[in-house]
């Protein structure tokens, strides 16, 4: 985890972004590595971490506090995500609570500085499943570290 969170881009960048542009623009973000992070799915229509998902979220909380304690100016983009079901503005919402919850988790249990993390949900925008039913794999988290891309 922590390799990955560490990773250089794939491709060297000639520029770089503000936040707005990286939060906004899906093809800027992409150009950072993503972290799926599989064990950590919401139930529907919540923003709650389950009690059985805490072990991805320890292993990930202490990866990103030890990378900052060696290089104190890493960001991290944690990203939410919802399935199809329901209405976009609630699921953009929803989204929101959920990159929210993973940021107050590592802030509160693995002492990862508020100021290293940055949030943004994304709704319904990028199923994993394409689907317009419930499905588990579309309600996540994902992290990034998007240091190299801002200004």
């Amino acid at each position: 985890m922590r390799a990955a969170l560490a990773a250089e881009m794939a491709v060297p960048l000639d520029r770089t972004f503000s936040l707005r542009q990286v939060r906004s623009i899906r093809e800027v973000r992409e150009l950072s590595p993503v972290i799926e992070l599989s064990a950590i799915t919401f139930p529907s229509g919540s923003a709650a971490i389950q009690p059985d998902q805490s072990r991805e979220l320890a292993i990930l909380g202490t990866a990103i506090k030890d990378l900052i304690v060696e290089r104190p100016g890493e960001v991290f983009l944690i990203e939410g995500y919802t399935d199809a079901v329901g209405a976009a503005g609630y699921n953009l919402a929803l989204s929101d609570r959920r990159a929210e919850t993973v940021a107050l988790a590592l802030t509160q249990y693995f002492d990862v500085p508020p100021a290293n993390l940055v949030t943004q949900g994304y709704g319904e925008s990028l199923l994993k499943v394409q689907t317009l039913e419930a499905e588990q794999a579309n309600r996540r988290a994902t992290v990034r570290n998007i240091t190299q891309l801002l200004c």
